[in-house]
This record gives C-alpha cells, structure tokens and sequence, in this order.
C-alpha cells in the first residue's frame, strides 16, 4: 500500500476542463523565439488532466524500406515497410536550458503558460557550452533528414520499379527499369545496409546514416561542446551526404525521366519518389 512509482521524467503538465471539449486537445511547446519544439496530444476528460513532456524536440524522421530485403528477396514487405535497423536510429534532441511556452489548444480556445527549463545542477557544462552541442546535434538532424529522404524517395521508386518489372514484358522497358534499380541502388547502398546478415563473425561497414546518428549520440551523452575531433568528422560526412544527394538528383533527372517517358509511349503510369 506504501508502494509508488516515480512520475514519468520531463515537465509535467496539469490542466482543468469544465466540460468536455469538442474536437481534440493539443499542447504545444514553444521556444523562445515561439518556434515550435514539440506537439503532444492531450486528454479531454472532465475534470484535472496530465500529461507529460519528456523535455525533448520532435524525433528525426524515419527510414522505412519498401523493398525485399537482399537477404530475402522473396520476402513480401508490408505497406508500413520495414526499418533497417541499427542503420537510421532517430534523433531526439533534448531541450537546452531555456524559458519556453505551453501552449494548450481545447475546443478551439488557446491557453498559454510559461515553463522554465533549468541547467542539471550536476552537469559540469556551461549553458554556452550546451548550446553549441544543441547546435551541432541541430546540424546533425539536419542531414539525419536529408539522408532519410534519400533513402526514402529511392525506396519509393524501388518498390514501383520492383512491380513493374515483375508484369511487364516489354524487353526495352525492363532493361531501363532495371538500369535505373541498379543505380539508385548503389546510391542507397551509400547510406543503408541492405543486407543485414552475413557469416558467423562478420560485421558489415557502417553506413553513412548509422554514422551520422551515432555522431549524434556520442555528442548528446554529456553536456559538452563538440570536440574539434566531432566538427571535422561531421564536416565530412556532410560532404558525403551532399555526394549522395548530388548522385539521387542526377538520376531523377536523367535516367528516371528517360524511364517515365518511355512508360508514357506505353501507356503506363510514370515512376515516382515521393510518398505511396
């Protein structure tokens, strides 16, 4: 009877409803400069409500794999798609010492409360110092996204590529199609492992997204600014990441729009890299 459980970690968030509100409740944390860090979703019962915010900015975005993995090729892929763990881990920055709002919108009224975040009295780091990390792990989120919508969009027109090809009889267009898999393979081969197994005792090399996220992670374990070490390895792989987008770009507007009207002339649909 005397036992307890400790509140979830972050800030939490009470509030009172009269009466239950039409539509849904949302709360909004916004930063000093009222850009939006995080949006939650909020109870709507009568009554005191709680939530909690764990003090960190939305996550990066996701790698989903649409097609067969090489280790399966036979293996049927689901419209969620399959992420290729441990390449790809999201970011999820935590908020840096700050005065930030709380935004609650219920019924269509908005209510607004200040929250202050305060520096972990047991952090060695200075607030400046904690800044420039944010900094930098900002940057990181940066490319993490880009590096996501490249493996994304590819995926997108992999998978396309991967049904037509499995119907269609017609030798000029399976050649293209299959030129165009090749390449933007080899491209997406740049930033995620495919192939996720191997021999006893093999490991395969670290992609380009894996790394970046583990920078990332090293430079979020303690409140520090980046080493110089850090800053010159991410200047690296931004020059990486900027190859691969070079690389993806070159082939939608080259090889990919060869394709597409080639389906044209055959009154097929054209291939594309955005959302399915």
């Amino acid at each position: 009877m005397a036992a307890g459980n400790d509140p979830p970690y972050g800030a939490g968030i009470n509030y009172y409803l009269k009466t239950a509100p039409a539509g849904n409740v949302t709360i909004t944390i916004l930063d000093q400069k009222g850009q939006v860090v995080r949006t939650l979703p909020g109870t709507n019962a009568v009554g005191i409500n709680r939530i909690h915010w764990n003090l960190r900015y939305e996550r990066s975005k996701d790698i989903r794999l649409r097609t067969s993995p090489q280790y399966a090729p036979d293996m049927r892929v689901g419209p969620e798609g399959w992420r290729p763990a441990p390449d790809g881990g999201r970011l999820s920055i935590l908020a840096p010492p700050g005065n930030y709002t709380v935004k609650l919108t219920a019924g269509g009224r908005p209510f607004t409360q200040p929250l202050t975040v305060i520096k972990d009295p047991y952090s060695e780091g200075t607030e400046a110092e904690i800044q420039a990390q944010v900094t930098t792990l900002f940057e990181l989120k940066r490319d993490m996204d880009r590096a996501a919508d490249i493996v994304n969009g590819i995926e997108v027109a992999r998978s396309q590529i991967e049904g037509l090809t499995s119907v269609v009889q017609d030798q000029d267009v399976r050649k293209a199609a299959d030129d165009l898999d090749q390449q933007l393979l080899a491209v997406e081969q740049n930033l995620v492992d495919l192939r996720l197994t191997g021999p006893p005792g093999h490991t395969w090399e670290s992609r380009l997204a894996r790394k970046l996220s583990y920078l990332a992670s090293q430079l979020a374990s303690a409140d520090f600014k980046p080493t110089d070490q850090q800053l010159e390895v991410q200047k690296l792989l931004e020059e990486r990441l900027a190859s691969c987008q070079s690389q993806f770009d070159a082939l939608r507007a080259r090889d990919l729009l060869a394709l597409n009207e080639l389906l044209r002339q055959r009154n097929r649909p054209p291939i594309t890299t955005g959302p399915q």
